[in-house]
């Protein structure tokens, strides 16, 4: 019994010894490496300093000013040579149930479904190059009055035109628009036809 105590004893006051702090063993150095913000700090005030922060600020305004007012051309769009005409179904078949905020369901998953027997569309597409004076004076003479009539740009200097023009002008970003209709020539119409519409790629 006495030898279980003594050893539990034992037992303790090497436990007790192995948690003591033992102090320090050899030479202790500083961490001399600075942190990755102070670099990036220092950097930046040595940038500010020389003004080449500035400059930076500035040329990046000037290329963010540079792609509003002339968006990325689109692609593999060019001048109406042979004009064409067809009639495009803008259905769509439904990913989901799509709800009204009264409540009523529009459609349901995987219907096919009109947005023509939907939504009033009395309003009229144009597209056109800014950069084509050709275009650019027919698509001005067309829209000059008319409200319905909508002159989106695939190509050209849009905020520069809305301003000249005293209306609003849209670009075709990425030519999500062109590419949805099979546009392939411009000038282009795109006007309500009954349930379709209907596409044609004119002469200016």
């Amino acid at each position: 019994m006495w030898r279980l105590i003594a050893c539990a004893v034992s037992l303790t006051l090497s436990c007790e010894v192995a948690a003591q702090d033992l102090g320090v063993r050899g030479p202790l150095f500083e961490i001399e490496e600075p942190s990755l913000f102070e670099v990036i700090a220092e950097k930046y005030r040595a940038l500010e300093a020389s003004g080449e922060a500035a400059r930076m600020q500035e040329q990046l305004r000037e290329r963010t000013l540079a792609k509003v007012h002339r968006p990325q051309p689109v692609e593999e769009i060019g001048r109406t040579e042979e004009p064409r005409s067809w009639r495009f179904d803008p259905s769509i078949t439904l990913a989901r149930d799509i709800v009204l905020p009264d409540g009523r369901t529009l459609g349901g998953r995987g219907e096919r479904i009109n947005p023509l027997d939907h939504t009033p569309m009395v309003q009229s597409l144009l597209f056109f190059d800014g950069d084509d004076g050709d275009q650019r004076a027919w698509a001005r003479d067309l829209t000059l009055g008319d409200p319905l009539i909508n002159p989106i740009l695939v190509k050209g200097p849009v905020i520069d035109l809305s301003r000249e023009w005293k209306r609003q002008l849209f670009f075709d970003q990425g030519g999500m628009l062109t590419t949805r209709f099979g546009i392939t020539q411009v000038p282009a119409r795109v006007t309500r036809d009954g349930d379709h519409l209907l596409i044609e790629e004119v002469l200016p």
